[in-house]
């Protein structure tokens, strides 16, 4: 390849080298063993996702089949008690199953998540798996990126930090250091190229470049090291750089001859550069001042390095330290391309620091706010230094108490055991020795912390932790807020555990190094179009985590709309089944446009238009129940089902009980024909699903009012209006057309009205019983009682108990 570049990818030819031979290459990696090949491997075989719908639904759908079971053998007895054929006994049993186990179930359970995807798309966030809605509904823990998601993504330089002896003042522009190692490291340390004379790469690398106003030039060929520098860097104006004359002649250029990219596990990178017209070779390294301080020789770091990294990293500001090694200048071609990262990257000489600026984004503060409202935990997930991470967390409200001290734990490794601090202060260090007993360790954490504290750590000492202490790894998934210098792998881990203890977990990145946690959480919300973007269910256009509010709106208010619809659908299998029992009891059913009338203008109107009721615009304190079946649920479905037999059974025998009453004559082989008994049933039968419709379609806290869905009001007034037509059938086609029969006195039509009155108000008040929250809170303490809690809830409760019946000391008077 003509310009050299340090990466080969599939489709590019090199067939010879700069001295004619053949060039020999080493294949490391191909296909889903690569990086990006194990992404795409993660998208085209996920990790299955469990939700409890489809598990509530079957176990429905298992019950529903034991009531057509039953109601078919019933119809069995009956038919063959009153002549009807073998074959039509067949066909009305069958058809009595396909009532009770109604098939259209599943494609009425997902008429939420098809109105939430609408609604997401017109606030440009996009889905990929509408699977996940739901799961969007449920979640209780959000973990944020901090750069480019809770911040900006441009970053500002503040200035340079040389090193000498000891580290002075900050250097606010490039004029004092020109020709320093640290200036040459600032032009050449970066993996930027242009593209149309644009640069192009990582927004930190490039506003790096612009602040030492040189040029990139990746196009052109030099004399020296023709073929082998991949890049050549140059003052914009090169004259300026010399204040002698005779200086003038000579342009400083500096080329790039290898590079060793930044990788999120070793968090630096470096390059091994040429200066031209010194002839000399030297590599360049930068990357987190934790690794390049590690890497260089000791005698080379400020003396006050510790305390003025502090300083600015309080400050929420991003330090990026840098170091250098000269090469011999004798050092050929070939034993630089054939040098590992490790030996270019040791004994490293400090030169400096760059200190630049990363301000919130304007909405952070007030969206962070909203969903710890909520009831949501928030998290900030970085691979930044663990004291800018803090700051910004205090700065967003993820750590709670701007202003306030003593508020944040950080945990560090201490040989083997742990430590705790509260806000880095080496006064307050308590080491948790690893010979500790469990009750031991517990007092001992219990004497340092309080409930109010919350967590903080590094990666080093999160694995640490995970590995060898136990209870402080719970810890910090309980009550953890800030997780600092994570790398991808470390991100994922996170999001993984934090399920593991029955978190519903959504994450909210913009990178390519978010993506491991994008995938594995149950909502993972990318804020980027690049890579990110295809291993996160949700992508948002509007780079801003106000997306995060409208995505755990939409879902609350789809799991709502899954649970009012089951329910609905459960009432309308019931109602019809007890209707279709009573007549098959007189060998008569109802007619083809009795059945056409209400499964496609009343059953199809209510449950298309359920789930266009908008969610509510706060978001609440709490999250929405994620089952379809529990104790709450089937007590409601059973009192409202007896009911239901109730008001058709005394409806049933009213009729039957007045004078113009006849007995039905079904006539041959149950030819439905009208009579007063199917007349009856019939009409409060289509008020019953109007009136449940109605019930069930709940509204708050989750979602808009009732009667802010114009689309179901339509349909609820429509079909009440048609109801009472029906009663008092003032135009001669309506029993013609829909097979009923007069029913002749208007005090009859009266009783029937207010029958469907009583039965509205019986059945709301019956709906506003259980949502008192007495009667709530009973039933909950019930289903904890049978069913195991989540993980998290459990060690929640412990560890609050643990506090509460311990006089906690004063450790640190």
């Amino acid at each position: 390849h003509h310009q050299n570049k340090r990466y080969l990818s599939s489709g590019i030819n090199a067939e010879y080298g700069a001295s004619g031979c053949h060039i020999v290459a080493l294949v490391t990696r191909t296909g889903f063993s690569t990086f990006k090949g194990s992404l795409i491997r993660s998208i085209l075989c996920p990790k299955p996702t469990k939700f409890e719908f489809q598990s509530d639904a079957r176990r429905f759908i298992i019950m529903l089949s034991v009531f057509a079971a039953i109601g078919f053998c019933y119809t069995f007895y009956v038919s063959l008690q009153l002549g009807a054929s073998i074959s039509k006994t067949f066909r009305l049993g069958l058809d009595l199953i396909t009532v009770v186990v109604p098939p259209a179930l599943p494609a009425a359970l997902t008429i939420g998540v098809v109105y939430a995807v609408q609604r997401l798309k017109k606030c440009k966030i996009f889905c990929l798996d509408p699977q996940r809605v739901n799961f969007c509904g449920k979640i209780q823990h959000i973990c944020f990126d901090k750069t480019g998601t809770l911040t900006e993504d441009g970053l500002s330089v503040l200035g340079v930090i040389p090193s000498f002896s000891t580290f002075k003042n900050i250097v606010p522009d490039c004029e004092a250091i020109k020709n320093t190692k640290l200036f040459h490291a600032l032009v050449t340390c970066h993996e930027l190229s242009t593209i149309h004379g644009e640069l192009v790469g990582d927004p930190l690398d490039i506003e790096m470049f612009k602040f030492t106003d040189w040029e990139l030039d990746d196009t052109e060929e030099t004399e020296s090291f023709t073929n082998f520098i991949s890049a050549i860097v140059r003052p914009k104006h090169p004259y300026s750089c010399y204040t002698n004359p005779e200086m003038q002649s000579e342009v400083p250029e500096l080329g790039i001859i290898k590079s060793f990219p930044f990788t999120s596990d070793l968090q630096r990178m470096s390059v091994i550069t040429k200066d031209i017209q010194n002839d000399s070779t030297i590599v360049f390294c930068k990357g987190s001042p934790e690794m390049i301080s590690g890497l260089s020789i000791k005698d080379t770091i400020p003396f006050n390095y510790q305390g003025v990294l502090e300083s600015y990293t309080k400050e929420g500001y991003r330090v990026i330290a840098f170091g250098y090694k000269n090469l011999d200048p004798e050092t050929s071609w070939h034993t630089i391309q054939t040098m590992s990262r490790s030996e270019a990257e040791c004994d490293l000489r400090f030169i400096g620091l760059l200190v630049m600026e990363n301000h919130l984004k304007p909405d952070t503060t007030e969206c962070i706010q909203d969903l710890i409202f909520s009831n949501t935990k928030v998290c900030m997930v970085t691979g930044d230094n663990i004291l800018t991470a803090i700051t910004v967390g205090k700065k967003c409200g993820i750590i709670p108490g701007l202003n306030e001290k003593h508020d944040v734990i950080v945990v560090k490794k201490a040989g083997n055991s742990v430590s705790f601090q509260l806000d880095f202060q080496e006064a307050t260090a308590v080491v948790l020795n690893d010979r500790y007993s469990q009750m031991d360790l517990i007092e001992a954490i219990k004497t340092v912390t309080k409930l109010s504290h919350v967590f903080a750590v590094s990666e080093k000492d999160f694995i640490h932790a995970a590995d060898h202490h136990p209870l402080v790894y719970e810890l910090l998934l309980l009550r953890g807020k800030i997780f600092a210098r994570m790398t991808p792998s470390k991100k994922q881990k996170l999001v993984e555990d934090l399920q593991a203890l029955n978190y519903t977990v959504s994450m909210c990145g913009d990178g390519a190094n978010d993506c491991g946690a994008l995938k594995a959480a149950h909502a993972g919300v990318s804020l980027s179009e690049a890579e990110a973007s295809i291993a996160a269910p949700f992508t948002s256009a509007n780079p801003s985590i106000s997306c995060m509010k409208e995505i755990l709106r939409q879902g609350r208010a789809a799991l709502v709309t899954a649970s009012v619809t089951f329910r609905f659908m459960a009432m309308y299998s019931m109602i019809q089944f007890i209707t279709q029992l009573l007549l098959y009891s007189i060998g008569t059913n109802m007619s083809d446009s009795q059945f056409l009338f209400i499964d496609m203008f009343v059953i199809s109107g209510i449950a298309v238009t359920l789930g266009n009721s908008h969610p509510a615009k706060i978001l609440a304190p709490c999250t929405p129940n994620a089952q379809l079946i529990d104790l709450k649920v089937l007590i409601l479905l059973t009192c409202h089902v007896a009911m239901t037999f109730a008001f058709q059974f005394s409806v049933y025998v009213y009729i039957r009980a007045q004078p113009f009453w006849s007995p039905p004559d079904h006539g041959e082989d149950y030819k439905e024909k009208p009579c007063y008994e199917n007349t009856a049933l019939f009409i409060i039968s289509v008020f019953q699903y109007l009136l449940y419709g109605m019930v069930l379609s709940v509204g708050a806290p989750h979602r808009m009012p009732l009667w802010k869905n114009w689309s179901l009001m339509i349909v609820f007034v429509v079909c009440t209006i048609l109801t009472v037509l029906f009663v008092f059938q003032p135009f001669h086609f309506i029993p013609r057309i829909m097979n009923l029969l007069s029913l002749e006195t208007f005090d009859v039509k009266i009783t029937f009205i207010l029958m469907m009155a009583l039965n509205l108000v019986l059945a709301y008040l019956l709906e506003m019983l259980f949502d008192c929250k007495s009667v709530t809170r009973r039933l909950q303490e019930v289903r904890i009682a049978n069913k195991s809690r989540p993980k998290y809830a459990t060690l929640q409760s412990e560890w609050n108990n643990l506090y509460s019946n311990f006089n906690v000391k004063n450790f640190y008077s």
